[in-house]
């Protein structure tokens, strides 16, 4: 669990993408997107990435604090990868919708995005971090229903 936690927060903390256009670049991280061109000003605020990176943080954190309550920190393990999964729609979507924006922001015909590829696969990891940990909250909830049929 929190090496899913690092995974998220590095997708915080890094630019996941980066919008090439023949007079100007562009950065986006999880609050939005910004020029990095000298004498460009633009900023556009992007809060839906962000705003699911911080449940998508939250959760597993909140995970390993219910060790007492393994049905629910089962489900807050299943509600964890579906955000997982739900973070690369939003994510495309939002990288299209950007692109369409600078397009229209430069007139340029050719937008071309450069993404993070070590960033796209943190979700996967965080996914694959949750299925691990589902399989040891099964097997404990397994385990402690075995010891309460012994009694």
């Amino acid at each position: 669990m929190l090496a899913s936690v690092i995974a998220i927060l590095m997708l915080l903390l890094l630019p996941l993408a980066t919008f090439l256009v023949p007079e100007a670049t562009y950065e986006l991280n999880a609050l939005g997107i910004k020029s990095l061109t000298e004498g460009n000003t633009t900023e556009v605020m992007g809060w839906s990435i962000f705003l699911l990176l911080l449940i998508m943080l939250v959760t597993p954190l909140a995970c390993i604090f219910l060790y007492k309550k393994r049905w629910l920190q089962l489900r807050f393990l299943i509600f964890s990868g579906v955000l997982d999964l739900l973070y690369y729609g939003l994510f495309f979507y939002e990288c299209h919708n950007y692109k369409c924006m600078i397009g229209a922001w430069t007139e340029a015909g050719t937008v071309e995005v450069i993404y993070n590829y070590m960033l796209l696969a943190m979700p996967a990891l965080s996914l694959f971090c949750n299925v691990m940990a589902m399989r040891g909250v099964i097997h404990d909830i397994a385990l402690l229903k075995s010891l309460e049929r012994l009694r």
